[in-house]
Formats: structure tokens, sequence, C-alpha cells
């Protein structure tokens, strides 16, 4: 049985899927990269699936779930900050991004060093999307591992920025003659791409096991006396949430179809209003995404314990 790992993108709510998956390793006693056959990120995602990889000197796991977690406290403390001086003159992100890109550089530098992709300490796909020729572009330590060049192999922490490129809060990402923005822009649920990616990778095989891990969504009702007389104007912010969480939707009924509910788990939950900013790194929205991941962990526990089991099977 060939076991996928898959992780939505979401920004701080990251927090989220690294709890579940430090609840994962523990009930196991094994690293998720032990456990999962391929590992499948986008965006924050991204972010998570490299750590969950990167080896450390001896060739061991460098971080376990719960420390990409406190990781992930650190890292949104500081990448989502702006000074007033920047949003007085960038108009909050309109005429300029969000948030300088030397903080996310820094970080994943002192994260992943120059650690390559192709070591990779199991299969990992980032995704991402290339501006210069306007296609989607996936990261693959398998295929790094056979083109030692710097775009199919490059740093890590080069990869990890160009996943979670989000525009308006980051800056592109140059890598070559290639300019990457945030994978979420491809597959914020990459479900569908990691299975077809282990399809690929283990064509013999007939039988998969995917966890899916999402980043909760936003319930925000638009009713037609609301919206009929909309424009573009007024389409132009809810559209955003429309088609992200339609394309999540789809991916997950997509592979509920295919691969059926006996071997495909999907982690989804509704967060409230205050904490479905993918940038709000208060200590406030900390507490109240990990309370999310507490309480996720218990209403679905049954399912990790199956999930657990699945995984403990040689």
């Amino acid at each position: 049985m060939v076991k996928i790992l898959s992780i939505d993108g979401g920004g701080i709510r990251g927090i989220i899927p690294a709890a579940i998956i430090a609840e994962i390793e523990k009930q196991t006693g094994k690293p998720a990269c032990k456990l999962f056959d391929l590992i499948v990120g986008s965006s924050t995602g991204g972010i998570i699936t490299a750590m969950l990889a990167a080896p450390d000197s001896q060739g061991n796991p460098k971080y376990s779930a719960q420390q990409i977690k406190s990781c992930y406290i650190e890292l949104g403390k500081s990448v989502f900050h702006s000074s007033l001086i920047r949003r007085i003159f960038t108009l909050n992100g309109i005429l300029n991004t969000r948030y300088p890109a030397h903080r996310l550089k820094k970080h994943t530098r002192d994260y992943f060093g120059n650690t390559r992709l192709h070591s990779a300490l199991t299969d990992i796909v980032l995704s991402a999307y290339d501006t210069e020729t306007a296609t989607p572009w996936f990261f693959k330590s398998r295929h790094a591992a056979a083109h030692r060049n710097d775009i199919d192999d490059p740093l890590l922490a080069q990869a990890v920025r160009a996943t979670s490129a989000a525009p308006t809060f980051f800056p592109p990402v140059k890598i070559g003659n290639h300019s990457f923005i945030d994978g979420g822009i491809v597959a914020n649920n990459p479900a569908l791409c990691a299975y077809a990616e282990a399809r690929n990778l283990y064509p013999h095989e007939g039988e998969f096991l995917i966890v899916s891990l999402g980043t909760g969504s936003g319930l925000k009702i638009l009713s037609y006396k609301k919206t009929r007389n909309w424009g573009a104007l007024n389409w132009a912010l809810p559209m955003l949430d429309v088609l992200s969480n339609s394309a999540a939707g789809t991916v997950d009924y997509q592979m509920r179809s295919l691969v059926g509910t006996q071997r495909y788990f999907r982690f989804e939950f509704r967060l409230d209003r205050k904490s479905q900013q993918m940038d709000d790194s208060s200590k406030e929205n900390i507490k109240r995404l990990e309370a999310v991941a507490q309480s996720e962990i218990r209403r679905n526990w049954g399912k990790i314990m199956r999930i657990c089991e699945l995984l403990n099977r040689s």
C-alpha cells in the first residue's frame, strides 16, 4: 500500500495540520517521513512538507511535526509583520507586496541551510506557478535526484519560498529563468496532484492510502438578494473565496470518487471569522488556531486511530 500525505495552503493556519501530524507521529512513534511514501504540499503546506522531509547532518529527520508547529508560531510572527511606514506607502499591499521578503528568506535559510531538494528523506512534491511560462510547476525530489541542476534540484529554501510566494503578500521568487508564485494558485488542496504523482511513481501498485489535511475555511453566505446587482468591483474579493473553497471541495469530491472513503481521509473544518485571515499571527489568533487543532483531533479521534493503524502496516 502506497501511503500519501497531502497538505493544503492557508498561511498561519498551517498550525492546524502541523498539530494533526504531530498527533499521528505521537501515536505511531514514527516520524512522518518514515510513515508516508509521498508528501505533497502547497504554499504553507509546502513549507510543512519540506520540514517533515528535511535531513539533519546524520541523515535523520531534522524536525518533528511538534517542532514544526512551534517554528510556525515563530515564523508567522516574523514574516507577517509590516511596519507602519510600509503599510502607508503600499496602501497595505495595494501598491506593493504587503510584506518584505527578507524575513522569510532568512528563516528558510536557517531551517534548511544548503540542503537541496534531492536530499529529502521521502518523496516530496511542492507546487508553484511559473509566471514566465504561465504554467504550473512541481518541485519533485525524485526528479531532482535524476537532474542535478539549479532549477530541477534547487535549494529546499528556494523551493519553499517559491511555493509560498503568495501574490500581494510576498514578491515572486526567481530561480534561473523562472519566476514562481504561490502553489495555492495551482492547487490549494493538492490531494489530486498527490494521487496522480503516486500513480506515476508506483504504476504497479493497486492500493493507496491518502491523508489530506485542510487548513480550515470560512462560511460566507452570498444570498441572491445580496448579489443579484453586483458588478466586477463587488465580486472581486468574494470571488477569491468562492474559487478557493469550490476548488478544494471539487478535489475532495474527485478523491472520494476515485479512491473511496476506506482509504481516503480528509480533514477540513469551518473557521469563525476571527481566524480566517492567512496572516493574522497575533497571540490571540494563535491560541484560537491551537484550540481548533485540539478540537479537531478530539472530534476525529477514531479517524486518526484508523489512519495510524493503516500507517503501521508494513
